[in-house]
């Protein structure tokens, strides 16, 4: 191979780069609130925080809580902040946390008064809440997920 050739090959490489995709955005949901306190403010960024960061070592989900009290959510300061995070099954890694680096920027930009929230992409779900949620089975809030068109039901008799 000539140098000629050698050089064109790495002229290719570098300007072939690879980048992650966005994830495609689903859904939000906010509940606003006029009465946020400051401390809960600071702990919802604390936690966004602790997702972004927990979420390049880990194995695509986990939750916590995150309290400026000793006392936790049950001293009547309610400052308690539940959070959790999960990305689909195949995502892991830096494509994980690159959704949920993207989902924190989002959800504070479309969630900044929020008590509760929720964000949803393709590949991964960001929540928090004041209220304690794991292990509790959520109906709502819902969506229409199947778009303009109807769905055709063909019942077989057999």
């Amino acid at each position: 191979m000539t140098p000629l050739r050698i050089s064109l090959c790495f002229i290719l490489l570098f300007l072939t780069t690879t980048s992650a995709q966005a994830p495609v955005y689903s859904y939000n949901s906010c509940m606003n609130s006029t009465s946020i306190s400051p401390t809960y403010k600071t702990n919802v960024k604390s936690l966004l925080s602790w997702i972004t960061n927990d979420s390049s070592i880990s194995k695509g989900f986990n939750y916590t809580t995150i309290s400026s009290n000793n006392g936790g959510d049950n001293d009547g300061y309610g400052d308690a902040v539940y959070g959790l995070y999960s990305c689909r099954y195949d995502i892991t890694g830096y494509f994980c946390q690159f959704c949920l680096t993207t989902a924190v920027n989002e959800i504070s930009r479309l969630c900044p008064d929020s008590v509760t929230a929720i964000l949803w992409y393709d590949v991964c779900i960001l929540r928090y809440s004041n209220q304690s949620f794991h292990g509790k089975v959520s109906l709502s809030p819902t969506w229409n997920v199947t778009g303009p068109r109807k769905i055709k039901v063909i019942f077989e008799y057999g």
